[in-house]
């Protein structure tokens, strides 16, 4: 197999380096270059959002989609965090948000991509606040799980994270991954009885195997950092439906025994119970989510409830 394919399943690639914003001003300016990224192919409740009160605040928070969705995952849930006076970054990633539901340019997603724009977005939160806060789901999880390894962030919370693909073992998983990447690539929708009409009706309602293949390499990547060194955020508070059909939830809370073991203050961990058998839990346009149960969970882990 070509060694770049390896690289493919291994979550072998390089930490971006860090570029803090040095302050306000900064911040803003490289909001306005990310929100540029967003040209008229994009829907526009899916651009690059900042929510913000017009000063640095005591805390700002990354706000990070899922796979396949975009930044209005988040059009209830933001207003609430800023409402409790905390500035709130929520970044489009790269290939999402297209208003052709059914476009292809997923295909071009690879894990290099997401970490560097994701960090861009960790990187912009120093400007917008005093101490930084992440919070992402499934995609968007596997991204905050990263920085909490490897960023000197105060708060993250990776909710459904994707560190196994559905009830599958760390090994079988990553055996699904290595055959999805020699295979061609392949789409499938996410719901073979609605197909397009999968809500919400911005988001795309198919995916493609070899994308989903490198969102794996940034769970992977977490998975062994969190054996062999110490995880750099102050704390860090996993989240999970204990009915999620989409992820191995016991991988989830395998990492987070590992972070444990450097420093079982900085830990908590959520698991929800008597909830929907559903992986997206947040997105208030689908009327699966209980979001009333989850969105005080998600206020509470981040501190702001």
């Amino acid at each position: 197999m070509p060694a770049d394919q390896w690289c493919c399943v291994l979550g072998m690639f390089r930490l971006p380096a860090s570029r803090p914003a040095a302050d306000y001003a900064e911040a803003l300016e490289r909001v306005a270059l990310f929100q540029a990224l967003d040209d008229e192919r994009i829907l526009p409740e899916a651009r690059t959002a900042l929510l913000d009160h017009g000063k640095r605040t005591p805390l700002a928070v990354v706000l990070l989609h899922g796979y396949t969705n975009n930044p209005a995952q988040y059009s209830k849930f933001a207003p609430m965090l800023h409402a409790r006076g905390v500035n709130v970054f929520v970044p489009r990633m790269p290939e999402h948000g297209d208003k052709d539901r059914l476009t292809n340019r997923i295909d071009r997603l690879t894990a290099e991509a997401l970490v560097k724009s994701a960090s861009e977005a960790v990187d912009i939160a120093f400007g917008l606040g005093e101490r930084v806060g992440v919070l992402g789901i499934s995609m968007g999880g596997s991204l905050t799980a990263y920085f909490a390894q490897y960023r000197d962030i105060a708060i993250a919370v990776p909710v459904a994270p994707e560190f196994g693909l559905l009830q599958l073992p760390y090994g079988v998983s990553r055996l699904l991954g290595w055959i999805l990447t020699v295979l061609p690539n392949l789409h499938f929708w996410w719901d073979p009885r609605l197909k397009a009409n999968l809500q919400p009706k911005t988001a795309y309602p198919r995916f493609s195997t070899h994308s989903l293949v490198q969102t794996m390499r940034i769970g992977d990547d977490v998975y062994a950092a969190s054996e062999s060194q110490r995880q750099r955020a102050e704390r860090i508070v996993p989240m999970i439906n204990r009915s999620d059909p989409a992820v191995n939830n016991e991988l989830t809370q395998q990492v987070a025994r590992n972070w444990a073991g450097w420093n079982p203050e900085g830990i908590g961990f959520v698991t929800m119970r008597d909830l929907p058998m559903w992986h997206d839990i947040i997105d208030w346009r689908n009327e699966k989510a209980p979001v009333d149960l989850v969105y005080p969970r998600m206020l509470k882990a981040l501190g702001v409830d």
